[in-house]
């Protein structure tokens, strides 16, 4: 893939093509817990990091033909527009699945619900392996305080991930602010491509009034930088 020519005395905010590792996203996720023994939650953050480096070669593409013509490629601009919002709304699913499961556990764990929860979980489906999973887990979380700290400590890292991923997701999808209905975004969803990895710049306003812009590459950077120090 064909990149702008660097700048000298400039390091460019993003790495190249060809040094990007996009196994760390797709196996990085498999690995997280709940992820990691899981197999149809595992396979849903896999899907972030496969889509991942299909949109990027798009954004790239885009990139190139946008310096050939010297003028906006308007339909390829928009579907990079939109593959770059369903991938980031697609994260955004991922992560509050992961985020609801840790907050469930730890609320049953403090009051001591675990076991009504398991008993509560149906076994009129005996091939139901979601069922299964969910009942070893939460008798994880309850008998193992190292899992429980492993959680603690996910969340930790990947929590300023969900954050940027949130307000990209309220600022396009919601129109507004997260937690702030009244603070409304100028332009929501009007995106302007980014001189060096082709991606979509979109100016997102954050409750406090402020705006901040922000692409779906940075977001999978973070992410990507996230998972390489799991």
């Amino acid at each position: 893939m064909d990149e702008p020519e660097e700048i000298d005395g400039y390091d460019p905010p993003y790495i190249s093509w060809n040094d990007l590792d996009f196994s760390v996203i797709t196996m990085g996720m498999k690995w997280l817990p709940f992820f990691e023994d899981d197999l149809y939650l595992g396979m849903q953050a896999m899907n972030v990091g496969v889509v991942d480096s299909v949109v990027t070669e798009y954004e790239y593409a885009l990139l190139k033909e946008w310096f050939e013509i010297e003028r906006t490629p308007t339909e390829t601009a928009l579907a990079v527009s939109a593959m770059s919002q369903m991938w980031v709304y697609g994260l955004y699913e991922v992560l509050r699945m992961w985020r609801d499961r840790k907050f469930q556990f730890n609320k049953l764990f403090q009051n001591g619900g675990v076991d009504l929860k398991i008993a509560s979980l149906s076994d009129d489906d005996p091939i139901n392996l979601t069922i299964e999973v969910r009942k070893k887990q939460l008798a994880r979380y309850k008998d193992d305080p190292t899992y429980r700290s492993s959680i603690d400590e996910t969340w930790e890292r990947i929590e300023p991930v969900y954050r940027m991923t949130e307000l990209f997701r309220m600022n396009l999808a919601k129109h507004t602010a997260p937690g702030k209905d009244g603070v409304i975004p100028r332009a929501p969803g009007y995106g302007r491509i980014n001189k060096w990895c082709g991606a979509m710049d979109y100016e997102l306003i954050e409750k406090e009034g402020f705006y901040t812009t922000m692409n779906r590459r940075d977001i999978a950077d973070a992410l990507r930088k996230t998972l390489e120090k799991a």
